[in-house]
């Protein structure tokens, strides 16, 4: 479960209002002392022929950097269950100033289905802990959960924290996945995550729940990726395959470097 890796995780979403989204993470883990991981995610934006603004309302394509996040965290396992616990902060590039700016960042979050919002979240410092589960029934099947919270201090100020409101407060997000999955010798599987993500403070629908069914390879020497379909189950973003609403691509590929 917890190994040196480095890849990248891809959301592509597209919808005729809003245009087409990319959702692009790239990130590398590494074990620096026996049983402690550090995780550095470096997410950016990509947004093609979204809706205009009220200076230039044409179709644009917008680019943004998300916030970059660091997150340290300790991993034990004995014979069948492996559990981790750590923390987590983010470099709040979300306060940078301007719409075109804000606009690719909160596509992105929405082509993730608000999950690891603390990746894109505006006017935000984010800060928070982690923690979760692996358990192996057997050689094949595999359980995981885990959740998190995370605390969003606010940092300038103008535009809405996407998914949050545009409070000066401090807001609370909580978010937890279930993942089963089978797994075969050669390396070839598949699992489903059920994800969903809490926002106490928001008036109105509170929650984002999702669904990610997905194909996994790993030949646990060398690459590894995930290809799947990222659907929003409910409001705000879903239900999905609904117009407007969110279903987006899924693909993670990369490398284990330990």
């Amino acid at each position: 479960m917890h190994r040196s890796d480095a890849g990248v995780d891809l959301y592509l979403w597209s919808a005729r209002d809003f245009g087409t989204s990319l959702a692009a993470v790239p990130f590398v883990q590494f074990e620096p002392s026996p049983d402690l991981f550090i995780n550095l995610k470096f997410p950016l934006a990509l947004s093609f022929d979204g809706p205009g603004d009220f200076e230039d309302p044409g179709r644009q394509s917008r680019a943004a950097l998300g916030n970059p996040t660091f997150t340290l965290y300790y991993s034990d396992a004995d014979r069948k269950l492996t559990w981790y616990a750590g923390g987590r902060a983010g470099l709040p590039l979300g306060a940078v100033d301007g719409y075109d700016w804000h606009a690719a960042r909160g596509f992105s979050a929405a082509a993730m289905a608000y999950y690891d919002l603390h990746l894109w979240a505006a006017n935000a410092l984010p800060v928070g802990g982690l923690g979760g589960i692996e358990y192996r029934f057997g050689r094949s099947f595999v359980l995981r959960a885990g959740g998190d919270l995370t605390f969003f201090i606010p940092v300038g100020g103008g535009i809405a924290r996407d998914f949050l409101d545009d409070s000066d407060d401090l807001e609370a997000v909580f978010q937890a996945k279930v993942e089963p999955e089978l797994q075969s010798r050669s390396g070839f599987g598949g699992g489903v995550a059920l994800q969903t993500v809490w926002v106490p403070s928001v008036d109105g629908d509170q929650g984002q729940v999702s669904l990610l069914p997905y194909f996994v390879y790993d030949s646990q020497k060398t690459f590894f990726m995930r290809a799947g379909l990222l659907l929003a189950l409910d409001r705000p973003l879903g239900p999905a395959f609904d117009r407007g609403r969110v279903t987006s691509l899924y693909l993670q590929f990369g490398g284990h470097i330990d």
